[in-house]
């Protein structure tokens, strides 16, 4: 276990919203968790704030999990999970934030798990000519990305500053290109300089090319989806 994941026990928390498994200590949150929102309160929702029906003994109210608004039955029917609030089952949220949840849940189920699992890359440092044989992946609490080989290192994902996939092949339509690398750049707590390294996935038959491309891919949606998920 490496020492970015020495502290990921998590515990059942019961919240006015549903159960929800989080980490017992908040300094091992996923950085693309959200937090519950403050709910509306009741005395100042007389009505469905999507279609405007107005509450009464028939017509109740319910919130939305993700925005914390309230609707009426008909607004707020829906049952989706939400695994950026770590619930344990699916909850209920309005149409707008049950779309948003459902697109987040390939992001969770499919990115975030090929990142996790890993793959292997020749890795450069910065400008040095010499590479190294490393297996990179995602760490179980989704805060480092974790490199093992001769040497070992650990970046925290909110300090990496850009991403750029390497790609080859060509055709007139602009397809059949495949992921063979990445340039990663990055902050070293410390310091305010940027750290550069160079992902090469092997040739070596021995590894798996496929998994690779893969992971690659992953890291590009990370990429462009993982700031938006941490910002909302």
């Amino acid at each position: 276990m490496s020492g970015c994941e020495a502290c990921d026990a998590k515990k059942l928390v019961r919240s006015p919203s549903g159960l929800r498994m989080v980490p017992e200590h908040r300094s091992a949150r996923s950085p693309f968790g959200l937090d519950e929102p403050p709910w509306v309160p009741d005395k100042e929702c007389p009505r469905c704030m999507q279609c405007d029906t107005k509450f009464d003994f028939i017509t109740r109210k319910h919130h939305c999990r993700r925005c914390g608004k309230c609707f009426c039955d008909k607004c707020c029917s829906k049952k989706v999970p939400l695994p950026r609030m770590c619930f344990v089952d699916p909850v209920r949220q309005c149409a707008e934030c049950a779309l948003i949840s459902q697109k987040e849940t390939e992001f969770y189920d499919k990115q975030l798990k090929v990142l996790m699992n890993g793959a292997t890359f020749f890795v450069t440092l910065g400008s040095s000519d010499k590479s190294e044989l490393m297996v990179c992946r995602l760490s179980n609490n989704q805060r480092y990305l974790v490199l093992d080989g001769d040497s070992h290192y650990e970046i925290e994902i909110i300090q990496i500053s850009t991403v750029q996939i390497l790609t080859e092949g060509f055709t007139p339509g602009g397809g059949n290109t495949r992921a063979i690398g990445m340039i990663l750049q990055y902050k070293v707590p410390g310091s305010e300089e940027l750290t550069q390294m160079k992902f090469t996935a092997s040739e070596d038959f021995s590894c798996n090319k496929k998994l690779s491309a893969s992971w690659l891919a992953a890291m590009h949606k990370v990429s462009k989806g993982g700031k938006t998920y941490r910002r909302l």
